[in-house]
């Protein structure tokens, strides 16, 4: 085989121009953010933040006062994203942020064909064995989801 066949056979540069950031707003967000940040700097891609709320079973059961508190918590949580989507502008990238209730793999998925996104990219904490049991591990989630490829940030331990 000579090397014209081989390079017909080699995948295409792959172009990414729209990255899908999901964020859980813990500590590791910055971290996550901040990697996808450098991603669109290497191929001039833009970034929307996506933060999904989901104490949706809460309200089911939830006294006035307790309604009151995720209300306050939810608008927290929406600032966090806020402030972390003008930390990325000030790198200099094209960023926005999305801020959905529901169930996090489904509306991210789902943001992620809205946009054409080419590749969402998330953070992955190690599960833990009642994290596990309540099905806490959104990032396979997402994975399974996904209209595009995902790439699951694992920040390491210094």
């Amino acid at each position: 085989m000579n090397t014209l066949e081989t390079q017909e056979r080699r995948p295409k540069f792959v172009s990414i121009k729209k990255l899908l950031v999901a964020v859980d707003l813990s500590e590791q967000s910055e971290a996550t953010a901040a990697y996808a940040a450098e991603l669109a700097k290497c191929f001039g891609a833009s970034l929307t933040l996506v933060h999904v709320h989901d104490p949706v079973p809460l309200y089911e059961y939830a006294s006035e006062t307790t309604c009151t508190v995720l209300d306050e918590q939810r608008e927290d949580l929406q600032k966090l994203l806020n402030e972390l989507t003008e930390r990325v502008r000030k790198l200099g990238l094209v960023c926005r942020s999305v801020f959905l209730d529901g169930d996090p793999a489904e509306r991210i998925s789902a943001l992620a064909s809205e946009i054409d996104a080419d590749v969402i990219v998330t953070g992955s904490r190690p599960v833990t064995f009642f994290g596990s049991l309540l099905s806490q591990h959104k990032a396979s989630q997402i994975m399974h989801r996904a209209p595009c490829p995902v790439l699951i940030y694992c920040q390491k331990d210094s």
